[in-house]
C-alpha cells in the first residue's frame, strides 16, 4: 500500500512554523491554511518521499507529520481543477 504524509493538526496548529510547506519538493502538496492555522497534505500529489517528516522531526522538533497508508488518511484532500475537495470522511 502507498504511504503519504499526514499532519497532526493539533501539534501543527500549536507551532505554526510552516517549514514543511517550504521544503516539500512537490509543488502545492503541503499547504498551510491561515484560517485554521495548520498545514495539510493534498494526498493526490504526495509522493511519499518523507522529506517533510525529517524537516518536522529533526529541524523543527515538532513531530507533527507521519507517514500513513493512503487508506488510513483521516482528512485527505485532492487538488482538482475547481479547487480542493475532501476525499475521505
Amino acid at each position: 500500500m502507498y504511504s503519504v504524509a499526514e499532519v497532526d493538526k493539533e501539534i501543527c496548529a500549536s507551532t505554526k512554523c510552516r517549514l514543511c510547506t517550504q521544503f516539500c519538493p512537490e509543488g502545492n502538496t503541503i499547504l498551510y491554511d491561515d484560517a485554521v492555522g495548520t498545514a495539510y497534505v493534498a494526498v493526490d500529489r504526495c509522493k511519499g518521499c518523507e522529506i517533510c517528516v525529517g524537516i518536522c522531526d529533526d529541524l523543527a522538533k515538532h513531530h507533527a507529520i507521519k507517514m500513513v497508508s493512503i487508506d488510513q488518511v483521516k482528512d485527505g484532500f485532492e487538488i482538482s481543477k475547481v479547487g480542493f475537495k475532501a476525499t475521505f470522511a
